[in-house]
């Protein structure tokens, strides 16, 4: 057998989706801290003020960031969930195709609605 290789196959094969998972995790909970002492501080009363926020192009992109994050961290926790306990490799199919498609239309979703101009 070779080096890095084991009978179910490389070693470092799921290496990669932990640490992009990890780093989403990580992202998700800075993400909300920081929203949630800014809320604190600095309440929003009016649509003036929501609009004020949302016009401001750094909250922009790290919302943006966030629900991207959030979608690639909700793909790598189902997807192994699914490789884990189901086992008719149609029915897995079927479900990740089935999942992809509601991560990607709620990730064009969030494109419109939030818009970065």
């Amino acid at each position: 057998m070779a080096v890095g290789v084991s009978d179910r196959g490389s070693i470092r094969s799921g290496l990669g989706e932990w640490v992009v998972q990890r780093l989403t995790a990580v992202y998700l909970l800075v993400y909300i801290i920081i929203t949630l002492i800014y809320f604190t501080i600095r309440p929003i009363s009016s649509y003036t003020d929501w609009v004020q926020l949302s016009s401001n192009l750094f909250y922009q992109i790290s919302t943006l960031l966030f629900i991207f994050s959030l979608l690639a961290h909700a793909w790598l926790g189902l997807k192994s969930v699914f490789l884990d306990y189901i086992k008719p490799w149609r029915l897995r199919f079927l479900l990740q195709m089935v999942l992809a498609s509601v991560l990607l239309g709620i990730g064009v979703w969030a494109l419109l609605v939030i818009g970065v101009k």
